[in-house]
């Protein structure tokens, strides 16, 4: 199988290395194409080991969007997977030619939009053909703790039709997207993505509902919303959960525990802030105390540990189109392991 990383073709007047980092994934075998998928999702073929495999997946910062030729297979996540993987992503697939069939009876048509959760068990099996794939961490929506597994946004439906188009013009676009453009671009499009499916789960039959999930996936949506508190601790996050520090630290030790996983949020949250254009007048150290950051001179330190760079350095950086949040810290491989991860962590 022939993997390999690259950055966009200079199709635009941008220098290469301002465009988005791009994931080339072509194969002619199954059991490679296996391997490639399995960070997602078990899967199985209709034939035998022949099957043609043309992907490219454009890292956008805040999602991931694939697009290219699969041929036809069947895929699912069981709840064996789902006890081993801390996945925690919404996965919007729209197919171009063919439809898919899941196992509790969906029908998805070519040019609908389908949701699946990543959280939840999963079974079904596309057709060969070309489709879109826009994959977004659940914490990345207005809405995180809405269920929204098994949503179809039909291609006659207004926001069908919206969401659909949405997917089809960044894919198009992709390919001339600059670093800088997506400072700009990045939290308006989750902004447009998570309001077309709120509003297309308002309006469907089966209504979306707020579900309660299991204790990690609901700590790390309250970390979410409450980031900018400076008093936002292990103690008080188990307060709130109505839990112990104990339990509050087991459904964290895959994330290195609690306060690892407050303060790397917290720094990726302010990397992000740094580049945004509304805050290019603003003092870092006012960026840094909005998000929960009151010692400078500690935030210097762990934040050149974790990116390379000081703050002040990745601001210009970011304005500039020269650093991307996803390229921070460059350690292994660009990989869709990798990038799943990173998203996780936005």
């Amino acid at each position: 199988m022939d993997i390999h990383v690259t950055q966009a073709e200079p199709t635009s007047t941008a220098p290469r290395d301002t465009q988005l980092p791009i994931l080339h994934i072509t194969t002619d075998h199954f059991r490679a194409w296996r391997l490639a998928a399995d960070v997602l999702f078990s899967t199985a073929a209709s034939t035998g080991d022949a099957f043609a495999v043309s992907l490219e997946v454009f890292h956008f910062q805040r999602f991931l969007l694939c697009r290219g030729y699969l041929e036809g297979a069947r895929y699912d996540r069981d709840a064996h997977r789902l006890g081993g993987c801390d996945l925690d992503h919404y996965v919007l697939h729209l197919p171009l030619q063919r439809g898919l069939a899941a196992g509790n009876g969906i029908r998805v048509r070519a040019r609908d939009v389908v949701v699946l959760d990543l959280t939840q068990p999963a079974a079904f099996a596309m057709a060969g053909g070309e489709g879109l794939s826009l994959v977004i961490p659940r914490t990345a929506l207005a809405h995180p703790t809405w269920q929204l597994h098994g949503l179809r946004l039909g291609r006659e439906s207004t926001m069908g039709r919206l969401l659909a188009s949405l997917l089809l013009s960044l894919a198009t676009a992709a390919p001339q997207l600059t670093q800088e453009q997506l400072v700009h671009l990045g939290q308006p499009l989750v902004g447009v993505i998570g309001a077309c499916l709120i509003s297309a789960a308002a309006c469907s039959q089966v209504k979306a509902m707020p579900t309660q999930g299991d204790l990690g996936r609901r700590a790390r949506s309250y970390i979410e919303r409450n980031l900018q508190r400076n008093d936002l601790t292990p103690t008080l996050l188990a307060k709130a959960m109505g839990t112990s520090r104990s339990q509050l630290y087991r459904a964290f030790e895959r994330f290195g525990g609690v306060r690892h996983y407050l303060l790397q949020r917290r720094l990726r949250r302010y990397l992000q802030a740094l580049g945004e254009p509304g805050n290019a007048g603003r003092r870092i150290g006012d960026l840094a105390y909005d998000h929960g950051f009151t010692d400078e001179a500690h935030l210097r330190k762990v934040f050149r540990k974790a990116f390379g760079l000081s703050p002040r350095a990745a601001r210009t950086a970011l304005q500039r189109g020269e650093l991307a949040c996803a390229d921070a810290r460059v350690g292994e491989p660009p990989s869709m392991a990798r990038w799943l991860r990173e998203l996780a962590s936005h």
